[in-house]
């Protein structure tokens, strides 16, 4: 195989030194990859040099090893197909699929690569919850081991409490006493929390509306949206993870779920920074 392959960040830490032998890490050569391709805009499969494997450092191989079957177990490659519909698949040789095109071409970060992703939430949310970043991490640790259940509820109870942390902001922006913020207020001592979701998302709708607006555009832009993200959290984690009889929770779900966070708890706390600064204004 001639396309190029990284190693997952968690294998660095199992592996006796190897990455670090190399001069470079795991994570670093899946950025470095990915970075190159997004540049070129194609993948190189092959350089048309005749390669040597016999003066390949040990390290190197073993790294690549590692690699080969991270990208197989993932999906990012799958052996080329026979000749006809009789022959097995060529075990020889593999191809990249339509899932490792996405993963070798973009740009934004992927659960496979956990480093990478907190990195870049941190990035783009400064002032996050310290509870929220745990529960993101625990969903990077049960995604990795394939437990798929325990990564929604995870995913869902990050969103959840980014619902809990806009609704309180909202609660002490709006004056008092107001229909709005008592039906907020309730939901919020039930913890019925599809009732506040959308409470808050109609509260927040309807402030956002007029000209101008109670809450500016600049404050409120994509807030509706992103809410509709964590309500599919809470709701896969309430229903399809923690009541068997439901849908099932497949790795694609999870993977939807981690992909859309970072930009959903950026817009909500981009508004609750807003909302802070001004209390007893809606």
């Amino acid at each position: 195989m001639d396309s190029p392959v990284s190693a997952p960040s968690h294998a660095r830490d199992r592996q006796l030194g190897v990455s670090n032998l190399c001069g470079c890490s795991a994570d670093q050569t899946a950025r470095g990859w990915r970075a190159r391709h997004r540049q070129e805009g194609l993948l190189q499969t092959s350089t048309g040099r005749p390669f040597d494997e016999q003066k390949v450092p040990y390290q190197i191989t073993q790294l690549l090893a590692e690699a080969f079957y991270y990208l197989f177990r993932h999906g990012y490659i799958a052996p080329a197909a026979g000749d006809n519909y009789q022959q097995q698949p060529l075990w020889h040789k593999y191809n990249v699929t339509q899932r490792g095109l996405v993963y070798f071409t973009g740009s934004e970060p992927v659960p496979e690569e956990a480093r990478s992703y907190l990195e870049f939430l941190r990035q783009l949310v400064p002032n996050r919850d310290p509870i929220i970043e745990q529960y993101v991490s625990e969903a990077f640790i049960a995604y990795e081991r394939e437990a798929y259940f325990a990564a929604a509820v995870m995913v869902g109870a990050a969103s959840e409490k980014t619902v809990y942390l806009l609704a309180a902001s909202l609660l002490n922006a709006l004056k008092a006493p107001s229909r709005r913020g008592s039906t907020i207020e309730t939901a919020m001592s039930k913890r019925q929390l599809f009732a506040l979701l959308d409470s808050v998302r109609k509260t927040i709708e309807e402030c956002s509306a007029g000209n101008p607006p109670p809450i500016p555009y600049s404050a409120s832009e994509g807030v509706s949206a992103h809410l509709a993200s964590l309500f599919e959290a809470t709701r896969i984690q309430r229903n399809d993870a923690v009541h068997p009889m439901n849908a099932a929770v497949s790795s694609s779900s999870v993977r939807m779920l981690l992909h859309s966070f970072p930009y959903a708890l950026s817009a909500t706390e981009k508004l609750r920074t807003w909302l802070d600064a001004n209390p007893g204004s809606l």
